[in-house]
C-alpha cells in the first residue's frame, strides 16, 4: 500500500470522487468571488457630525426612557413653520425625526432633529414645545444644540426647562447673511411663537 492508496485507490466509488471534486470547485469558486468582491466594495466614508445634505443641524434631547412628548419647531426666512405635522418648508427646512416619547417608539432615546439644507439669508427661529408630559414629573429638561457645517460651527447649545403642558419656548433666533454666515450679535432668544403661525 502506498501513500496514495489512503486517499483513494482502485476501490473508491466514482460518485464520491465526483462529489469531492464538485465540493472543492464550489469552495474554490467562493473564495475567488470573495477575493474579487473586496476590490469592488468601496470603504464607507466616516460621517461628519452633520449629515451631508445638512448645512445646519438642530437637535433636541430629553431624558431617555420617559414619556414626555416634546416637539421641535423651526421657521426659516420664508416664514413657514416646520414641526409635528408640517415636516418640511421648501427645500431648506426639514423635521427629520419626530419623537413622541414612549408612543410608537422602540428606542429608549428621546431625540428630535431638524435640518437646514441651504444657507438662505434671513432669520431662523428654533422653538421647543411640551405637547404632553403623560404623568411624568415637571419640569422636563431639554438639551438643544444648533450646529453648522464647516466654518459656521456651533451656533447655540443649552438646556431649557419646560414647566407646563403646551408651553412653547423660543430657544434661539439667529440670522444668516448673503454669504451664509451667522450675522454677528444676531443670536438671541426673544420669544416668537411658531405654533400661532401654523
Amino acid at each position: 500500500m502506498t501513500d496514495f492508496d489512503i486517499i483513494g485507490g482502485q476501490h473508491e466509488d466514482p460518485a464520491s470522487i465526483a462529489f469531492r471534486d464538485l465540493l472543492f470547485l464550489m469552495v474554490f469558486s467562493l473564495v475567488v468571488v470573495i477575493f474579487l468582491l473586496t476590490f469592488l466594495i468601496n470603504p464607507v466614508p466616516k460621517p461628519d457630525d452633520v449629515p451631508l445634505r445638512t448645512q445646519i443641524l438642530i437637535e433636541a434631547t430629553w431624558p431617555s426612557g420617559t414619556a414626555y412628548d416634546v416637539d421641535l419647531w423651526g421657521m426659516g426666512p420664508d416664514g413657514i413653520p416646520v414641526g409635528w405635522g408640517i415636516y418640511e418648508a421648501g427645500p431648506a427646512l426639514n423635521l427629520e425625526r419626530d419623537d413622541r416619547g414612549k408612543i410608537n417608539d422602540l428606542s429608549e432615546l428621546n431625540y428630535e432633529w431638524m435640518s437646514i439644507r441651504t444657507r438662505d439669508a434671513g432669520e431662523y427661529v428654533v422653538n421647543i414645545h411640551l405637547y404632553n408630559e403623560y404623568k411624568e414629573p415637571l419640569p422636563v429638561p431639554v438639551k438643544v444644540r444648533v450646529t453648522g457645517k464647516g466654518d459656521i460651527g456651533e451656533i447655540y447649545e443649552s438646556e431649557i426647562l419646560l414647566k407646563r403642558r403646551k408651553e412653547e419656548v423660543t430657544v434661539v433666533r439667529f440670522t444668516l447673511d448673503q454669504d451664509g454666515k451667522v450675522v454677528e450679535d444676531s443670536v438671541h432668544d426673544l420669544h416668537r411663537s411658531i405654533l400661532s403661525e401654523r
